[in-house]
């Protein structure tokens, strides 16, 4: 080394490197590294004692400091693309095109497995209901048969039935309101001792009319005779009942009302004695309301089922057990529908991912040639720099060399050392992209196809899954 290379050595500066390494976060500024590396003010040193010689053939400190910076420089760079192309390149690799693809190929078969394994989790259950349904049904259809019934049975829905139900308490109450009115006269307590007695036998005489008309009355439309004559005995049974129920009332009236001291035993003896006859217009009033709700009673209990003994019982378990089937059916159904719906969304869904991944694909080939452009700028930019830093650095020595010949290696500039340059092979890239597009553009050309395939499967499993209303014939044994 000569001795102005070691004096420009020993008077540089000793101002840290940056060690960032990406190209935007490490600007080589021309101006600040002139401060840094205080080289103006070396090169006026060195040039006011006649250094560099003349004869130098290397650089000084001052310049071997300014080209180990831009080595730095440049290398920081390069490494900071073979980082950044090594990340591009594993993200290159993570891209899945091919498995949505394949997926998306596969949906219409997926949706025929899935929808398959749906109907083998239900069949169990839904054999065991339409084997009842079935036989429910037969059970109606003989029933039937061997009461030579062509119609339909004609029963209350539940709500009808819950008002009928309703208006035999409604019919409880007006009747002990009423009667309540005739019994007050005779009653120490006045209208409410009355309502106590009255509403015992309008309880009485409307439960009883109603379980009559219910059960026993029915029965005279039943084509079997036993069950016929059952009915005409009790119909008469049933008038009388209702009949004698009231006059007991009247006579319990007029017992009362005559200040009796046993007024029920007075009651019964009237009763027996002289049933028809009453104390007044009050008592035969009573008795008229008293008939008046039984009859209401009577009837409400006979239509709370179909005229025919047993056909409305009969019937509305068949209808039930046809409802259990049809609701398992409908829950099956709709499971369906969502089977299809979830394939349909998920093949959509594969076709998005296997395009996206194209489109990152193609973006990260950009990304990539975006690198190497950038470090190739950065580096051009890094021989800029050296070469305004020198040029600055040897314009002030000459200046100050008061008249001493300057260097000749002033003449030209350092040669840096090689830098290994990432090998990057985008064509490479490209091509295996190009590949990947075919399989995804086949299966554009294919989604339609593929969506009408698991929409066929899904109507063809539906149509499976009949009600049991279609499965036989009104009045045909199953």
């Amino acid at each position: 080394m000569s001795t102005g290379s070691l004096w420009g050595w020993l008077t540089s500066s000793r101002a840290p490197v940056p060690t960032k390494g990406h190209p935007d976060l490490y600007p080589l500024e021309v101006e600040r590294l002139t401060r840094e590396l205080d080289l103006l003010e070396q090169a006026r040193r060195l040039g006011e004692a006649g250094l560099p010689d003349a004869g130098a053939r290397t650089i000084s400190g001052p310049e071997a400091l300014v080209v180990q910076r831009i080595e730095k420089a440049r290398q920081d760079y390069v490494d900071w693309a073979v980082r950044r192309l090594g990340i591009l390149d594993r993200d290159f690799a993570r891209q899945e095109v091919m498995p949505p693809v394949n997926r998306a190929r596969q949906a219409d078969k997926a949706f025929e497995r899935a929808a398959s394994a749906l109907l083998s989790e239900h069949e169990v259950v839904l054999q065991s209901l339409r084997g009842a349904a079935l036989a429910r049904q037969a059970e109606l259809d003989a029933f039937k048969e061997r009461n030579r019934l062509q119609r339909d049975a004609d029963f209350p829905s539940p709500g009808r039935k819950a008002l009928l139900y309703g208006m035999l308490l409604l019919m409880v109450a007006f009747e002990a309101i009423a009667n309540s009115f005739f019994f007050a006269e005779g009653v120490s307590t006045g209208l409410v001792g009355g309502f106590v007695f009255a509403g015992v036998f309008a309880a009485t005489n409307v439960a009883l009319a109603f379980l009559l008309g219910k059960v026993a009355v029915r029965q005279l439309a039943h084509r079997a005779i036993a069950r016929r004559v059952v009915g005409l005995v009790a119909l008469p049974l049933a008038l009388g009942a209702m009949t004698t129920i009231a006059l007991a009332t009247a006579h319990l009236r007029d017992a009362l009302t005559a200040g009796a001291p046993d007024a029920a035993g007075v009651a019964l003896q009237t009763l027996l004695a002289s049933p028809f006859v009453l104390g007044g217009i009050a008592s035969w009033g009573l008795f008229l309301v008293s008939m008046l709700f039984a009859v209401a009673s009577l009837v409400d209990g006979l239509k709370t089922d179909d005229s025919y003994p047993g056909y409305g019982r009969v019937t509305r378990r068949a209808l039930l057990a046809a409802e259990d089937y049809d609701a398992e059916l409908d829950d099956l159904r709709d499971a369906m529908a969502s089977l299809r719906n979830e394939q349909l969304g998920a093949l959509e869904r594969d076709l998005r991912e296997s395009q996206g991944a194209l489109l990152v694909l193609d973006n990260l080939i950009g990304d990539k040639r975006a690198t190497l452009s950038r470090l190739s700028n950065a580096l051009h930019d890094a021989d800029n720099s050296m070469d305004a830093l020198l040029k600055r650095f040897r314009t002030e020595n000459e200046i100050h060399r008061g008249g001493a010949p300057r260097p000749a290696y002033f003449d030209t500039l350092p040669t840096l050392s090689p830098l290994g340059q990432p090998a990057v092979d985008v064509a490479a890239d490209e091509a295996a992209v190009a590949r990947l597009r075919e399989p995804v553009e086949a299966l554009l050309a294919e989604v339609e196809a593929l969506r009408a395939s698991i929409q066929t499967a899904f109507s063809r499993q539906y149509d499976r899954l009949a009600p049991i209303g279609t499965q036989f014939a009104p009045g045909t044994p199953a």
